[in-house]
């Protein structure tokens, strides 16, 4: 029995050092080597199926049959890893073209083989349905036929996270052709697999929560543990700093509070002008304001100032290359005259086509974003950027910059000239310091957004909303309150031999109400966020990782009356997670979201995986603690207890939102798992973490060392898993 346990154990670490290098080969090679070299290779499969049978054979030599809920969960992973066997024999996948009007019977996969379909499709219509009031894509939708040999047709729709079925094929909305020449649809015909994969889901959602409930479980006798009564954590802290100079000319401030309150076409959605402005000065500058200065003052004194602000050192150049270039060595901060000044000697090769001459990637991706600044502060000085004037124009909203020449010509004269010419006037009163006829002229330009706008425009309450998130948004303070509380507090308990006991009720009470506060201010923001954006702000990295930080604060006020040392937890997770989110130069933009991504599962799979994310935090600190404290024995077992405790959920919170994901995957891509690096890692990070769950085949995870330093390094793969992929090895998930 020993030596199949070693083999079988072996053989899952040589699997995970196989997924693990094959991510590395996806990088270095491409998809189509990783494929073929493993993911298609029938050495891998094989590799599968001996885990599978050593795993079997294993469960059986255990006698899991005594302990029924742990043995349906392997059974579970068994009827998963059969389900997948069964789609990778069986399946068939491809994507095809379907014409208008032009009958489809046949369909090519990935490797060119040709599989007939048991019937002819053909496309009626299809449609592209924008957000209200721009052009940017809600959904894709494309109205087919199917005619059956017998002579019966069935009428049928596609769209983005819509399937349709007929006769055990899956049709799913890929993409178009712009030019219409009809849609685009991926065909998947995997019945049989499919449906053994998400029976082994609901088996092992079942034996899950079965482990979680039993009062015979490992979970249940952690949990009754008198050693289990509290807990801790650790981290870092930052420091910023400002600068001061002489402020540039631009309008007084209400002037600029009056401008913030207008509607603009901004990223393919309309918003308030305020979150143009501070994405502009953010994108610019780095930080939301400028010498005092708001985000609003900043764009207007570009608008109307540009021979002040030209020489304004405010165009900030991380590179030091670029730096050298544009000749401010001395400088992190450029102005758009050491542009102009690099560009006319040559200097600069800011031409999309002379950046393959410079050859370093690092150099040509810092120049190509030093020239994406550039642009984007010549295009608001031009005021070709900043499109406030909107015409209803044969039923179509359609929005305008000052001085646009393509106004159409059969409309109002009245609208005509104030498109073309409105902010000329609005020019020369600030000209003429008039700003009581500046301000004015900008009620009545928002009067005539509103009228023409109409029912197009966002609601007063989603536009109210944004305006209030734009205010109140200021992770990067709370962020570092949140970190330094945390330290200062872990520092603290560690003095008093980390007790919470023993510290000043005072202290306890101020830790309390700074986690109450903290978990309050964020889910005013993600609550604001939710309603500007009208999904769940789980849709890219910033939001989740704001996710976590409020996962974290909810997790520490829930425990910390069980165990009170989870309250350095919530601080320093809350406050890293944060500080990660604001690592940009601003908040990512709140745009329409893709139409693939707008589905629920979506969300509630983030959701699951960030609060996974947040107790494997949890985990990683209270192994830092551990080991800083490591002569107190009495800690160190008790965070071990607190720690195994801890693993049960967090690791059925991983496996829950994994297959969540590969059913989202299946219903809006039309495969349930794709060997994407981000699949790939989390995959392995399930199984490292499970590991310690094994207390009894692998008895070194009971000794508390050993433990907490697994999760500290274990922690690695969590970082690979969310952050390595994003910014390293790429993938369909890059994005999240």
């Amino acid at each position: 029995m020993k030596r199949i346990k070693q083999f079988t154990f072996a053989l899952l670490i040589a699997m995970m050092a196989v997924l693990a290098s094959a991510t590395v080969v996806e990088k270095l090679q491409g998809t189509a080597v990783a494929r073929s070299m493993c993911y298609d290779a029938p050495w891998f499969v094989a590799m599968w199926a001996a885990i599978a049978t050593a795993g079997l054979v294993y469960i059986i030599s255990q006698r899991l049959h005594r302990r029924p809920a742990t043995l349906l969960l392997h059974i579970a992973l068994l009827v998963i890893l059969a389900g997948a066997g069964i789609t990778w024999f069986t399946a068939q996948r491809g994507r095809v073209q379907v014409p208008l009007g032009k009958p489809l019977r046949e369909f090519h996969d990935s490797q060119g083989q040709t599989w007939q379909l048991p019937f002819t499709v053909s496309l009626q219509s299809f449609d592209i349905q924008t957000y209200p009031g721009t052009y940017a894509p809600m959904n894709y939708v494309s109205h087919i036929v199917v005619a059956d040999p017998d002579g019966t047709t069935t009428i049928g729709t596609v769209s983005m996270n819509k399937v349709f079925k007929h006769r055990g094929y899956r049709f799913y909305q890929t993409g178009y052709d712009a030019g219409g020449g009809g849609s685009v649809f991926t065909i998947s015909h995997d019945p049989a697999g499919i449906a053994m994969t998400y029976c082994g889901y609901v088996l092992l959602l079942i034996a899950m929560l079965w482990t979680l409930v039993s009062r015979k479980s490992g979970f249940w006798r952690l949990l009754r543990h008198p050693a289990l009564r509290r807990t801790a954590a650790v981290m870092i802290l930052l420091v910023v700093t400002t600068t001061v100079s002489a402020t540039p000319l631009t309008v007084p401030r209400d002037v600029a509070d009056k401008m913030a309150s207008l509607y603009i076409l901004h990223n393919n959605r309309i918003c308030p002008f305020q979150t143009f402005a501070r994405e502009f000065t953010a994108k610019l500058y780095g930080k939301t304001s400028y010498q005092g200065l708001s985000a609003e003052q900043v764009v207007a004194g570009w608008i109307f100032y540009y021979d002040n602000w030209k020489d304004e050192p405010i165009i900030k150049v991380k590179n030091g290359t670029v730096r050298h270039i544009l000749g401010i060595e001395e400088s992190k901060y450029a102005s758009l005259q050491d542009f102009n000044r690099a560009m006319s000697n040559g200097s600069m090769p800011l031409a999309i086509d002379s950046l393959q001459a410079v050859g370093d990637a690092a150099t040509m991706r810092a120049i190509a974003q030093a020239d994406e600044k550039y642009q984007v502060v010549s295009m608001v000085a031009a005021g070709t950027a900043v499109k406030l004037l909107p015409l209803n124009h044969n039923g179509k909203l359609q929005w305008y910059s000052q001085g646009s020449l393509e106004i159409p010509h059969d409309i109002d004269d009245g609208k005509w000239a104030f498109i073309r010419h409105g902010m000329d006037y609005l020019y020369e009163l600030v000209v003429k310091q008039d700003w009581q006829g500046a301000r004015q002229f900008i009620d009545k330009l928002r009067q005539y957004q509103v009228k023409e706008g109409g029912e197009l425009l966002p609601s007063p309450t989603r536009f109210d909303a944004e305006m209030w998130y734009n205010r109140l948004s200021h992770d990067r303070l709370v962020a570092m309150l949140l970190a330094m509380a945390g330290i200062i507090l872990f520092i603290v308990v560690c003095r008093v031999g980390a007790v919470m006991s023993r510290l000043p009720r005072w202290v306890m009470t101020v830790a309390r109400a700074m986690l109450a506060l903290a978990c309050l201010y964020l889910t005013m923001l993600i609550a604001l966020r939710w309603v500007v954006s009208g999904h769940v702000p789980l849709s890219n990295g910033f939001e989740t990782m704001q996710g976590i930080a409020w996962l974290a604060l909810v997790a520490a006020l829930a425990l910390q009356r069980r165990w009170a040392l989870v309250m350095p937890f919530g601080l320093l997770t809350a406050g890293l997670a944060l500080m990660v989110a604001s690592f940009g130069e601003s908040n990512p933009q709140i745009t329409p979201l893709m139409p693939v991504l707008a589905s629920p599962l979506l969300s509630i799979h983030v959701a699951v995986i960030m609060l996974a994310y947040a107790l494997l935090a949890f985990l990683m600190l209270s192994g830092i603690m551990a080991v800083v404290l490591r002569r107190d024995s009495a800690l160190v077992a008790r965070l071990h207890l607190v720690g195994q405790l801890i693993l049960y959920p967090t690791v059925f919170l991983l496996a829950t939102g994994i297959f969540i994901g590969a059913v989202w995957a299946n219903v809006s891509w039309g495969t349930y798992w794709s060997w994407d690096p981000k699949e790939v890692w989390a995959l392995i990070t399930l199984v490292i973490y499970a590991l310690p769950l094994h207390t009894q085949s692998l008895p070194r995870f009971n000794r508390p060392m050993f433990f907490h330093i697994y999760c500290i390094l274990a922690f690695v793969s969590v970082l690979i898993t969310y952050f390595g992929v994003n910014f390293l090895l790429g993938g369909l998930h890059s994005y999240a």
